[in-house]
């Protein structure tokens, strides 16, 4: 039964951190806002890669991955499949 409240803590957790950020997006500071890009550049990639592998792993084609994200089937495969190998999710 921890499942749910890991689940909703971390959703709370998210809640603040994304309410932060955005505080520092629209920041006058060019150092807090230039910050916050990192930061963002940091979720996305972590985003897509958490959707890449849920995908991958419901049977998702490399093709239908790259067509939902407006890329390459190539660019996609290049930058997923050799992190999926080493952790035993592709053969």
């Amino acid at each position: 039964m921890g499942v749910p409240e890991e689940s909703a803590a971390r959703s709370a957790e998210g809640a603040g951190a994304a309410a932060d950020l955005l505080g520092q997006v629209t920041a006058r500071d060019p150092a807090v806002g230039l910050s916050a890009v990192v930061a963002l550049r940091r979720l996305l990639e972590e985003l897509e890669r958490l959707h890449v592998d849920n995908a991958r792993d419901q049977g998702w084609t490399w093709q239908s991955i790259a067509s939902a994200l407006q890329v390459s089937r190539q660019s996609v495969h290049e930058k997923h499949a050799s992190r999926r190998k080493a952790t035993g999710k592709e053969s």
